[in-house]
């Protein structure tokens, strides 16, 4: 009889623990992916809808069908971040300066620059003023005035044809053409050809520099260096990936002065938020606070200024703030008493974040729908170097890898779908266990009450003695 309630319980607990397979009806929302080519896999970014309409604040809810409504496997791919990106090298102008032959150096010559409609001259002078024009070679003047940013590199490239060339040049930079500083005292430049091989160091490096006016010469050369062009590089940019964002109005919080709550209506992965002043001239010193559901408890974010002021050119506002990345839903600031409030009109908030992307195999035949919103779906992403073969976190997915786009919405479930269902599986199943115990139970009471009765000796009746 034991044996048999066993058994019973756990034919019980395994159907129930059947689980059925999903289709895109079980979720509210689907989008068309168009998937170009015939790759194994493919790339999709995630538009701001998917965060909208996604139940769970990790997206967890979210399936890739292919066109027999089957699930294939998809994976999360890093977060996208700044990178540092090499500028083209900038040509820049080049005057000669020239000098009698006797002249060494150029460090005792004073330079001016002439601009005239027919075009930018330098005019070289000795100290006491008079021209020192003459026929040797001495150096060349580079203008970069027009360029912003400091420089970090000059690369000088000789006149052609150059079948074995080697010297040593300075460096020298300049605001005003009359105060020098150097930059490089000493740097080899090289362009050697031997036995059909070429050595060639035209680069010199330095600290970042910037500066109007460049000087390069060669103090001491006896023969003279034509130059073909000298180019400045610039140093790395950094480049932000694309950023999506979002504003929503502020509501005032009653009987709280100087509180408002905002819902930005979606699980977005957040890292850089600002607020939107109401009136010109406010600077407001505050704090905002963020949960995930309306009935988490709030959590300090961060602590900034906000400001809105007018200049002569136009208005200036505070930069976003960058928060730790986050899918805070719900939003509150708190203003600082002392700053004298925001005006009439509540403040906005805009959060900003960088698009999340997925890789998913393209099993099946297209079309293929990309799902989400449900109440019921757990996360099932693979790890990404699961599920593409020789994902290299440093290089990132293959050049291989195809990129889906996003296209219109389709039919899915109904807004049912977002809701979690009472759990009757997870019932049965704990009410079969509990009414196994209390079988169990019976049936131990009753086997030791057996037992107890069977171990008395002959003749005891198990009435006391007279």
């Amino acid at each position: 009889m034991m044996i048999r309630s066993l058994a019973l319980i756990a034919l019980s607990a395994g159907i129930v623990g059947v689980a059925g397979a999903e289709t895109p009806a079980d979720f509210a929302f689907a989008r068309a992916l168009s998937t170009p080519g015939e790759s194994a896999f493919y790339r999709v970014e995630l538009p701001s809808a998917v965060h909208e309409g996604a139940t769970r604040t990790d997206v967890g809810d979210l399936r890739v069908f292919n066109a027999a409504g089957e699930v294939v496997p998809y994976a999360w791919l890093p977060r996208a971040t700044a990178t540092r990106e090499a500028r083209p090298g900038v040509a820049l102008p080049m005057f000669p300066l020239r000098v009698a032959r006797a002249t060494r150096d150029v460090a005792g010559l004073a330079l001016a620059i002439d601009q005239t409609t027919s075009g930018t001259s330098i005019r070289v002078t000795t100290q006491d003023g008079k021209p020192a024009a003459g026929d040797r070679l001495a150096g060349y003047v580079l203008d970069a005035s027009a360029q912003d940013e400091p420089i970090v590199a000059l690369t000088i490239r000789p006149q052609a044809p150059t079948p074995s060339f080697s010297a040593r040049v300075r460096i020298e930079a300049s605001d005003d053409l009359a105060s020098w500083r150097t930059v490089v005292a000493d740097a080899p430049l090289l362009d050697l050809e031997y036995g059909g091989r070429r050595l060639t160091r035209d680069r010199i490096e330095f600290v970042p520099v910037k500066a109007k006016y460049w000087r390069v010469s060669w103090p001491g050369a006896d023969a003279d260096i034509a130059l073909a062009a000298v180019t400045a590089q610039i140093g790395e940019r950094v480049v932000e990936p694309p950023r999506e964002a979002h504003t929503v109005k502020g509501t005032a919080i009653a009987g709280r002065d100087g509180e408002f709550d905002f819902d930005v209506g979606g699980a977005f992965p957040i890292d850089r938020v600002a607020i939107d002043l109401p009136e010109l001239n406010s600077v407001v010193p505050a704090q905002l606070y963020a949960r995930a559901s309306a009935k988490d408890e709030w959590r300090p974010v961060v602590s900034s200024v906000f400001y809105r002021l007018r200049q002569p050119n136009g208005e200036v506002t505070s930069e976003p703030v960058a928060v730790a990345a986050s899918s805070q839903r719900y939003w509150q600031l708190r203003v600082d008493p002392k700053s004298g409030g925001l005006g009439r009109e509540p403040p906005s908030l805009r959060v900003e974040w960088r698009p999340r992307q997925i890789v998913f195999a393209a099993r099946g035949n297209p079309p293929f729908t990309l799902a989400y919103g449900s109440g019921v779906a757990q996360p099932v992403a693979l790890p990404v170097a699961t599920l593409v073969p020789g994902y290299d976190t440093t290089k990132g997915l293959p050049a291989t890898i195809g990129t889906a786009a996003v296209g219109p919405a389709l039919k899915a479930g109904d807004a049912a779908a977002l809701r979690a269902p009472v759990d009757v599986k997870r019932i049965v199943l704990w009410s079969t266990l509990v009414i196994a115990a209390l079988v169990l139970g019976a049936m131990a009471w009753r086997l030791a009450k057996q037992m107890g009765s069977g171990s008395r000796p002959a003749g005891d009746t198990g009435e006391p003695p007279h």
